[in-house]
């Protein structure tokens, strides 16, 4: 019998959309709904994760993904090879941890499972998902020897304020609100990262049914065909969205795919 030719790709962010961050786990219903629709579409993760991580593992072992863009678009993994690959600006990186460090900000990035950090203290509410059971490093500036691609700032609002203002060419993105926000050059998104498995299934954005439900997705749903925010997404990826599904403990996703796919 002749497989199906997959035309589409489905593409899902991972925290709040299938991930709950409250347990770090994804629902089960999420989970069976993708294996049911996975002989027709290209199963693809956008995340602002690093999935080379062995913290998250779990994600790759459980969706059996095509692709994963991560590190929101700066690294690309297709069929379990690297494709793509980019470093963020080290001048830019200096200037950060300087900057994170004099104003006891919690600038900090995950590189081989160690979680390097500015400010160890404000990162406790996202420990269990960042670095669970792993160590914590303040020697910060150790960074600019190793390959980093994307920052994340653990703090509130206020933070992410002084941050945006200080640096205003850098993208400071909220993904949890008052707890977590993105760092990323200005010309990086999950958009940059897709067009690398675009180019491999010789498909176009037209095809992508993109799913998300902070800021960072904002670009990626705004780019693709079809666009399915969470229940509990931002308002503002809500207002763009072609399709506003359940919470993601209410079985969102696989609402959304049972009445798309």
């Amino acid at each position: 019998m002749t497989e199906p030719v997959k035309k589409k790709i489905l593409s899902f962010d991972l925290d709040m959309t299938l991930i709950d961050d409250r347990t770090n786990r994804i629902p089960q219903s999420a989970l069976d709904a993708i294996n049911k629709v996975r002989a027709n579409y290209h199963i693809v993760i956008a995340t602002g994760r690093d999935l080379t991580l062995e913290v998250n593992h779990f994600v790759l072992e459980q969706v059996r993904p095509d692709a994963w863009v991560h590190n929101n678009g700066t690294q690309v993994h297709i069929n379990g090879t690297c494709v793509y690959f980019r470093h963020f600006n080290k001048t830019l990186l200096k200037r950060l941890l300087e900057f994170g460090m004099e104003h006891e900000l919690c600038v900090c990035a995950n590189i081989d499972d160690i979680q390097y950090a500015t400010n160890a203290k404000p990162l406790e509410p996202v420990k269990h998902i960042l670095c669970p059971g792993k160590p914590i490093s303040t020697d910060v500036m150790k960074l600019l020897e190793l390959p980093v691609q994307t920052l994340g700032l653990a703090g509130n609002d206020a933070d992410a304020h002084v941050l945006r203002q200080a640096f205003p060419e850098l993208k400071v993105t909220p993904v949890i609100p008052n707890i977590w926000c993105d760092i990323m050059e200005p010309d990086v998104s999950k958009v940059l990262g897709m067009q690398k498995v675009l180019e491999h299934y010789n498909c176009t954005m037209d095809d992508v049914i993109a799913f998300g439900d902070s800021m960072n997705d904002y670009e990626i749903l705004s780019a693709a065909g079809y666009s399915v925010a969470m229940g509990n997404a931002a308002e503002k990826l809500k207002e763009i969205a072609d399709l506003v599904t359940d919470d993601i403990d209410k079985d969102g996703i696989a609402k959304a795919l049972e009445k798309l796919c």
